[in-house]
């Protein structure tokens, strides 16, 4: 099993675990990322990828996976996670899974007040909330 990093950054640490997690699986760990980062060398490969808001993003994973033999595909940054869960349908097709929540969970998560609201409505404790401070007085 090879799996594909996206956007490491710096996360080196994370690069490591994965390796060693699929050292006995005689897995390859990728990673992606936009511009040249030190956590890219640790990886036993890399590519530089477009921006994330690029037209040839999803289009350019795509062809790194299939090129790779990549089945799985992990964002460590949570820009990339709303365009991977629009696009995780057309991944599948390709027999790779994008290991990122739904996209309307990623809007809670992304939207403080919706995640309030969620919170609120499954009975969650949290602080009480305001979208305007004039609500708060």
């Amino acid at each position: 099993m090879n799996i594909l990093l996206t956007s490491v950054g710096r996360r080196t640490y994370l690069v490591e675990y994965f390796k060693t997690a699929l050292e006995e699986l005689n897995g390859k760990v990728h990673a992606a990322n936009s511009v040249e980062t030190y956590a890219l060398s640790q990886a036993d490969a890399f590519t530089l990828t477009p921006q994330i808001y690029s037209d040839t993003y999803i289009s350019f994973l795509l062809d790194y996976c299939k090129k790779n033999d990549i089945s799985v595909i992990i964002s460590l940054f949570d820009i990339d996670l709303p365009i991977l869960a629009n696009h995780k349908k057309v991944f599948k097709e390709q027999g790779i899974d994008v290991i990122v929540s739904e996209p309307e969970v990623i809007d809670i998560c992304n939207d403080k007040w919706k995640t309030y609201q969620f919170l609120t409505k499954h009975n969650i404790k949290t602080p009480k909330t305001y979208i305007a401070l004039t609500e708060a007085s």
